[in-house]
């Protein structure tokens, strides 16, 4: 159940993307972006998933019900007598409404407007929300809202821009308004974590499975930050290099799939106590020894850790690299997905509890 749901939910992050980078394109004169490939069919069929992917958690709830109420009371129950049950309910009104403003061609303001206010809805029923209503609202919103727009113009320049038109255009209002983007992307994503993790405790939820994937996103986000460096301002030339779009979008979709899996793992609000009920994480013990109540996380330095710390800066480099002297592209990916697996190993052998 947990990998369907997981798997529901980076669909879900690229419908969201999909939408939100297609409306905010819309708003952009012909002659400051790249010809692009658009798609009503993708539109309407990303609105629609939003409305089936976000039923995912309503079906486990009812799922866990079944046990003790029939069918139809079970999903009764789970739609009108909880939160997420009435989020989807308000998500599948909002997301019809959207469809059929696409599907008609309706106005652009009408679709930023349905997409904002799906985005809203979204924030407003997260988890952080039923933490602290208001301020979990606001800033899963944000974090949220920033984060698809984001990666959503990333997804159609690099997916489904048939040339380089328009190229240096498109960069000189891109660049800048991707680095807001990622600014409050950032920002308001450490905010949300020290809601779960205290930042006294950041190393030490490296033992269950929530900090273990907590820890692999923030590894992962530094191959995409390098991509978009390298994207918005080492591409002096600002020639249209498309494989490297494709690069960024897909080291940005792995972030998506470590938040989704880190979603679906119990929140360390106390480590200690999630680590008696919930256990460790998969491979903690293996590289980073026992653990032992009350946690305490210190570096233990190894040789195999220094030296696996080193490839992968090593990599990061070579990535770089290959940019510099024009390699392959796809070459650079695998220093990148070898940077992420070396520093994460190293870290671990590093680390005891």
């Amino acid at each position: 159940m947990i990998f369907s749901t997981a798997f529901a939910d980076i669909l879900l992050y690229l419908a969201f993307s999909y939408l939100a980078g297609s409306i905010v394109l819309q708003f952009v004169p012909e002659d400051q972006k790249p010809q692009l490939s658009t798609s009503k069919f993708l539109l309407v069929l990303s609105t629609l998933g939003i409305i089936l992917l976000s039923f995912s958690p309503v079906y486990e709830l009812a799922v866990f019900f079944q046990s003790s109420q029939g069918w139809s009371e079970s999903y009764l129950n789970a739609i009108t007598g909880f939160r997420v049950g009435q989020g989807w309910l308000i998500t599948s009104l909002l997301s019809t409404i959207l469809v059929v403003t696409i599907y008609l061609d309706g106005s652009r303001y009408i679709q930023a407007l349905y997409l904002f206010l799906l985005i809203l809805t979204v924030g407003f029923y997260s988890h952080i929300s039923t933490l602290d209503l208001w301020a979990g609202f606001a800033l899963h919103s944000i974090h949220f809202l920033f984060m698809s727009m984001w990666a959503g113009v990333l997804l159609h320049v690099a997916w489904f821009a048939k040339d380089g038109t328009n190229w240096r255009r498109f960069l000189s209002w891109f660049t800048p308004f991707a680095l807001f983007c990622v600014a409050a992307v950032i920002g308001s994503g450490i905010v949300i974590m020290f809601f779960f993790v205290a930042p006294t405790d950041y190393a030490n939820s490296w033992a269950l499975p929530y900090g273990q994937l907590l820890l692999l996103k923030h590894v992962s986000i530094i191959p995409v930050l390098l991509a978009a460096l390298i994207n918005g301002f080492l591409n002096k030339k600002k020639v249209f290099q498309q494989a490297w779009l494709k690069i960024e979008s897909i080291l940005l979709l792995i972030v998506f799939v470590f938040t989704a899996f880190m979603s679906k793992q119990a929140p360390p609000h106390d480590v200690n106590d999630t680590l008696r009920i919930e256990g460790g994480g998969w491979l903690v013990e293996e590289l980073a020894g026992p653990l032992s109540i009350p946690l305490t996380a210190v570096m233990d330095w190894t040789l195999n850790g220094l030296l696996l710390m080193g490839l992968s800066l090593l990599l990061l480099t070579l990535m770089l690299a290959g940019f510099s002297r024009q390699l392959n592209a796809w070459l650079s990916f695998l220093f990148s997905i070898g940077f992420i697996i070396s520093f994460y190993v190293g870290l671990m052998l590093n680390l005891s509890f």
